[in-house]
């Protein structure tokens, strides 16, 4: 079921409708009633038309007075496009929407912002137009809309089935009309009490164009000038002339001197051979040589695409921070900073720190790479700092640094004896201000997986750790909190070698954290991870324990020959949960410790 709902045509996307789930889908369980099914749909141009859009779709409108499932989307988003690219405004198109299962009828208009939003991005695409707009593979769309734009509710009724099918789905985001978000809300907030584990992230969309804007929901690239004019002129060649030729390539060249207007950074990608900086509309402002060793390693996961901005020189712009490589490695060991369009760096910071473990001589080298970047204002003193997360390259230290953002100088520095995977995370586990920084990974003092939970404005010194992995030069910071996990069974029968909390996800509908950690390991290293999921309360107690599908079938595989006596139970989880270990200081509880805020 999981890989059909996965499966989206390309250029297309899926709509939450509230019939029953096909044959195929059903358990037979009651609440089969209350979850509906994806439904896929694309819009396909064919042609040129002459006097107006002429866009059929495969499928009857069932039960509403107007037939046409496309009029009313069709309408809105070629007066968006005739808005935004006058070019556009008479170039009409023949087409269809197609719908998977096109022998089965559609209710109602709520696939109207799906079609208004594929349709756009496909007069784009056929227009040859620069800019391309997709709807991201992760959204579901749902609501109707008015030829002038406005998102119109779907059905009070069919709403909850919307957002408990899309709460069950593998889908991460559903986009509901703007005046039906909190009811939607209420839905998501019940199914998440039931299921701790689920995730769907709720926008509320108000207007066509806002869907165009919001990041979280579409996606826009703009093609690279000289591959935008060949594909142009390859296309109208039997109609090119010489003079055509000198005047596109004036229009070209001009284009490229035109900036675009928005010059304040909010994305970046790696491309090629380049860090792409890109304002919130998705247009490139900047592109940065890195290296496409670089590239290639963060394509392939093999290292992180750390980057972050802030507005330090008060120009209401912001900088931009990122990590690079000093050398041929393609290992992120240098920290930089600069204006977008700025000639020269603001700064430049080589991960070189020196780190003292007396009884560890081969951590000599001084080298680390960057894993993670953050740039905000927690302290509340109205200037935002640099939280930088590196591991050292090639043996076990961490550190979370706080930089000044204006040159780079190191603030405070937290060293960890293991590696922090995790990436920052902020949340306010005690209700008050600051918010904490929540970092996780392996502790090679104690081979388990860890937490460590800081205070931003005293995280200074490093963490628990045992004589062996003592450290020389500095004292022992002063955690909020700082957890060890358990092992199950199966880390036991099949150990990997570093057990480590590898993603920690903030769940603040419920003041929740969930602590994934990776617990055992497959035969094929490459295979995925096996994977126990804590979710803890902004208390840092255990609310429930729960595992993966890769753990499942991997304890079920050795259950079934015998390496285990059985797939670990509720009970085993149960149990789990009450061995955690928590820091008070000085030694270890079974217990939650958390260090009150101190008094100015």
């Amino acid at each position: 079921m999981l890989d059909r709902w996965d499966r989206t045509v390309d250029g297309g996307t899926c709509v939450p409708v509230v019939e029953r789930l096909p044959s195929w889908a059903r358990t037979g369980h009651e609440d089969d009633l209350h979850v509906g099914a994806l439904r896929q749909l694309t819009v396909q141009l064919y042609e040129p038309a002459e006097a107006e859009d002429q866009i059929r779709a495969d499928v009857a409108n069932q039960g509403a007075e107007d037939p046409s499932l496309t009029d009313g989307p069709e309408a809105a988003a070629r007066r968006l496009l005739a808005d935004r690219f006058s070019r556009l405004k008479d170039q009409h198109v023949k087409g269809r929407v197609a719908f998977s299962r096109a022998e089965l009828s559609h209710g109602g208009r709520s696939a109207g912002l799906a079609i208004s939003a594929l349709f756009y991005g496909a007069v784009l695409r056929h227009a040859r137009c620069r800019v391309r707009v997709h709807v991201r593979p992760e959204v579901l769309l749902t609501g109707g809309v008015a030829t002038d734009g406005t998102v119109r509710p779907v059905s009070e009724g069919g709403l909850p089935v919307k957002v408990r099918t899309a709460f069950f789905s593998p889908k991460a985001r559903l986009a509901v009309p703007d005046a039906q978000l909190e009811a939607a809300q209420l839905t998501r907030d019940a199914l998440l009490k039931e299921f701790p584990h689920g995730r769907l992230d709720l926008v509320g969309v108000e207007r066509l164009d806002g869907l165009f804007y919001d990041r979280r929901l579409t996606k826009q690239r703009r093609i690279g000038w000289v591959r935008h004019a060949s594909r142009r002129l390859w296309g109208r060649r039997k109609e090119v002339t010489a003079g055509a030729l000198v005047l596109g390539l004036l229009v070209v060249i001009g284009a490229l001197l035109y900036g675009p207007f928005n010059q304040d950074p909010a994305l970046t990608r790696f491309q090629g051979s380049t860090l792409l900086v890109e304002n919130k509309s998705g247009r490139t402002l900047e592109e940065i040589e890195v290296g496409r060793g670089l590239v290639r390693r963060v394509d392939e996961g093999k290292a992180e695409s750390p980057a972050a901005f802030a507005d330090v020189v008060g120009n209401e712009a912001r900088e931009l921070f990122w990590g690079a490589s000093l050398g041929e490695d393609a290992r992120m060991d240098v920290l930089r900073a600069k204006a977008v369009g700025a000639d020269t760096l603001l700064w430049e910071r080589p991960l070189r720190f020196d780190v003292d473990f007396p009884n560890k001589p081969e951590v000599s080298s001084p080298n680390f790479g960057i894993a993670d970047l953050a740039a905000e204002d927690l302290n509340r003193d109205g200037r935002p700092e640099l939280y930088a997360l590196a591991n050292h390259r090639p043996y076990f230290p961490s550190l979370l640094l706080q930089l000044r953002p204006t040159d780079g100088t190191v603030q405070q520095r937290y060293l960890h004896p293991g590696h922090l995977r995790s990436g920052i995370e902020v949340v306010d586990v005690d209700d008050g201000p600051p918010p904490e920084l929540l970092v996780g990974g392996h502790s090679n003092a104690f081979n388990d997986p860890v937490l460590a939970v800081l205070r931003p404005t005293d995280l200074d010194g490093h963490a628990p750790t045992h004589e062996e992995y003592v450290v020389g030069s500095s004292e022992l910071a002063p955690h909020v909190a700082y957890l060890r996990f358990p092992s199950t069974a199966l880390q036991k029968q099949r150990p990997t070698r570093y057990p480590m909390v590898f993603q920690v996800r903030p769940a603040p509908v419920i003041e929740a954290v969930e602590i994934v950690a990776q617990d055992g390991r497959l035969p094929d290293e490459g295979a995925g991870r096996p994977r126990v999921i804590t979710t803890l309360g902004y208390d840092l107690r255990p609310r429930s324990v729960g595992t993966g599908g890769t753990y499942d079938r991997l304890a079920d595989s050795l259950a079934q020959r015998g390496v285990l006596e059985a797939v670990p139970g509720l009970g085993d989880l149960r149990e789990y949960g009450e061995e955690i270990q928590y820091w008070t200081g000085s030694g270890w509880s079974s217990g939650p410790t958390l260090v009150p805020v101190p008094e100015n």
